[in-house]
């Protein structure tokens, strides 16, 4: 095969993979409100700042004000001001956001045992390691 043709058999599968509940789900978890979240989830009992979440998960501080103001109306998190900086905030998860997403990482686990049973555990080692590099080699493919 040619590099053509490996690149194109490679962007059709990722499409096909990209159309899986799988990848429906992950995304989920990993976007938006449910990543900010998670980002508060595992900082614990922590309260950290808008800013340090939009940063973690890489959304604009005006997209991070929309989704802590639906969280906070879930009541997922709690909203304060700041102890040490009257002019900012401070937000932190509650029992029911830390609820939440112990059902949602309980939800995809449960899929990704399904997945792991369905590829095997050879499979599954080699497409880590592949995935693996893959990150790792991020700046090389940025450029």
């Amino acid at each position: 095969m040619d590099k053509k043709e490996l690149r194109d058999a490679l962007m059709h599968q990722l499409w096909r993979m990209n159309k899986m509940d799988l990848m429906v789900n992950m995304r989920e978890y990993l976007e938006g409100e449910s990543a900010a979240l998670n980002y508060l989830y595992t900082c614990g009992d922590a309260r950290v700042t808008p800013s340090q979440i939009s940063e973690n998960i890489s959304v604009s501080r005006a997209r991070m004000a929309n989704i802590l103001r639906s969280l906070r109306g879930k009541k997922y998190i709690e909203m304060e001001i700041s102890e040490h900086d009257r002019r900012k905030m401070d937000v932190c998860i509650t029992s029911a956001g830390k609820e939440y997403c112990k059902e949602r990482y309980d939800y995809l686990a449960r899929y990704f045992d399904l997945y792991v049973d369905v590829l095997g555990e050879d499979d599954i080692k080699e497409l880590t390691r592949l995935i693996r590099k893959t990150a790792d080699n991020e700046v090389r493919l940025k450029k």
